[in-house]
This record gives structure tokens, sequence and C-alpha cells, in this order.
């Protein structure tokens, strides 16, 4: 039985342990660098099969928003509603604390990746609609979409 709950410090080896296994989504520098310091300083929460982590979503508060910082499931557990508990469990955070947009940024549909078009498909089921659309220098990500979703508080 899958269970989420409220992320602690030391989740962060298995949140690692599930960033490891997204190499598609992740590339080197997230699962190194950025996700390790991003823990400890965002909120989040965790999938667990009876201890085992298998999926997490971080979070933070900037410009009035909640943020996903990342969210990931492990491969041997994707198209079971995890992600979807995930999101879930970010609106309730949005909710306790009053807050009534989530929202987060993805590559580009003008990107022809199938990861990242399953990832957008997985936004989109969720009811998170893209607001805003950017060019970047960067050749691993030159289209960025923000997307959001309005949360009933």
């Amino acid at each position: 039985m899958i269970t989420i709950s409220q992320m602690r410090r030391d989740d962060s080896h298995g949140i690692l342990d599930v960033a490891g296994a997204l190499t598609e989504w992740f590339d080197i520098d997230a699962r190194k660098r950025a996700i390790p310091i991003d823990l400890c300083f965002q909120e989040g929460y965790v999938a667990k099969d009876e201890c085992c982590i298998v999926g997490f979503i971080t979070l933070y508060v900037a410009e009035g928003r909640v943020n996903i910082g990342w969210i990931g499931v492990h491969p041997a557990y994707h198209r079971k509603g995890i992600g979807g508990d995930l999101i879930a469990a970010a609106e309730l955070f949005c909710r306790e604390n009053g807050i009534n947009e989530l929202a987060t940024y993805t590559l580009g549909d003008s990107v022809d990746y199938a990861p990242y078009q399953a990832t957008r498909a997985f936004y989109f089921k969720h009811g998170f609609q893209i607001y805003q659309r950017s060019q970047t220098d960067n050749p691993g990500c030159p289209e960025e979409i923000r997307i959001k979703k309005y949360i009933r508080i």
C-alpha cells in the first residue's frame, strides 16, 4: 500500500535514490547538485511503499504561489496514480496555507522529447495551464513553459 506523508530531512537519501532512477528527466546536475541543495530548503511530501520512498514532491513559496520544485516517481511505480496523489498533497498544502495557485515550469512543447511530452500531459491532466512561454539559451531546455492551476481554498 502506498502512503503519502510529509517529507522529513532524513528522507533525502530515498528521494535522491528515486531521482537517480529518473535520468530521462533529471540530468546529472539536477541529481548531484540541485536536488540535494534544494532538499535542505524546500518542504514537500514523499510516497512510500511500506518504508521505501518511491516518489516525492518538493514545494516552495515565491511570488504568491506555491511552486513545485521537483516531482518524481520511481519508474517501477509509474502509472499507478502516485504522481496524482503527490499533486493532491501539494494542493492540500496550498489550502492549509491560504494560497490559491500551484505552479511549476517544464520543458516547452516545441521540444520533441517523449519523457517531457508525458510530463506535460500529466500536468495538463491535473488541471495545469500554461501562463508563460520563454526561449532560453540552455541547449537542454531551449523552451520553457510556466504552468499553474488555481486551488479552491
